[in-house]
């Protein structure tokens, strides 16, 4: 991509006032006292032990700097947002909370992998009239709701394993998700609106908020769906053939930002993850291995050093749309 391409991308990416807002000055300083004052607080209160405290204190963060990454299985080559927080005041803070939540909170609708995706998806059979979707999340982490995940929160605090108290642990999810900010081009800016992808919190955040609509979807429609899985915002399910529209509809009338669209199958097929589903002439469900037509077609040596769940288990699709 030619620089001039990838600032205008940038530019109007950042320049969407209802995500971020440009500030003078770099906040790093105040979110770290924040943070500190934060560990302090649990650690008083004997909440955690001084070797947490000081792995959670920060005294040397730098702000982050977004980067544009692109969808290259997408027309026109849109740009994903990314903000590394490794860097960041609240990075050890925000592992710290989302450890709690996804050790906590376990989704009845996601799938860990693709392989067992295609374990509980093989040979399931679907009743007459049935074909298979897939609802896809448009830029899912940036449109997470932070009322709708804090009130989830609050709605199954009793999941929630932590000794904690509810009133502080929703001050750190808050905070967390205040403290979201990036430098770019000399300029600094603070994300007003969903999540960054970067942060540790954002999956689970992410997986909270989309939980919900789902499940306020599930209950409004007037037929029974009988399969629905999730990897991250990538949701495959089976449902009548006249009652698309719908389903789209009932999906995308509970939060004005979480948005999704819909791929419907062509020819009793549908890519889903790195696999294609095949709906066969019995309505049995059955799976074969898939590739983007922008796939390379280089693998892995086996032998590499990379970790081998990355290897067996990573899909070959985008995981956040």
């Amino acid at each position: 991509m030619y620089r001039e391409d990838y600032n205008m991308k940038m530019q109007a990416l950042i320049e969407d006032d209802q995500t971020y807002q440009a500030t003078n000055r770099d906040p790093t300083t105040r979110f770290q006292t924040k943070n500190n004052s934060f560990v302090k607080r649990l650690k008083d209160l004997k909440l955690i032990d001084y070797k947490t405290a000081r792995i959670l204190t920060r005294y040397d963060s730098v702000c982050p700097r977004i980067y544009g990454q692109p969808k290259a299985h997408k027309h026109n080559l849109p740009l994903r947002p990314v903000i590394p927080n490794v860097t960041a005041p609240t990075y050890m803070l925000t592992k710290f909370v989302a450890e709690i939540l996804q050790r906590s909170l376990k989704s009845k609708f996601s799938t860990p992998s693709s392989f067992e995706f295609c374990k509980d998806i093989n040979g399931t059979i679907l009743p007459e009239g049935y074909i298979m979707i897939s609802l896809d999340v448009v830029s899912l982490f940036t449109n997470v709701p932070r009322e709708l995940v804090k009130q989830c929160i609050k709605d199954r605090w009793t999941e929630i394993d932590t000794e904690i108290n509810q009133s502080l642990f929703m001050e750190l999810v808050d905070f967390c998700m205040e403290a979201s900010y990036f430098r770019y081009d000399g300029r600094y800016y603070i994300q007003t609106f969903g999540t960054a992808m970067g942060s540790p919190l954002s999956p689970i955040l992410a997986e909270i908020a989309l939980d919900s609509v789902i499940e306020k979807a599930m209950s409004s429609l007037p037929f029974p769906v009988p399969i629905l899985k999730k990897y991250v915002d990538d949701i495959f399910l089976a449902v009548p053939s006249d009652a698309i529209d719908h389903v789209l509809q009932e999906f995308n009338r509970h939060e004005e930002r979480l948005q999704l669209t819909v791929e419907v199958e062509e020819e009793c097929k549908l890519p889903y993850l790195d696999m294609t589903v095949i709906r066969n002439s019995d309505q049995t469900l059955s799976t074969e291995w898939y590739s983007k037509p922008i796939a390379s077609g280089r693998m892995l040596n086996w032998h590499s050093f990379h970790h081998r769940n990355t290897n067996l288990m990573w899909p070959t699709t985008s995981s956040t749309g």
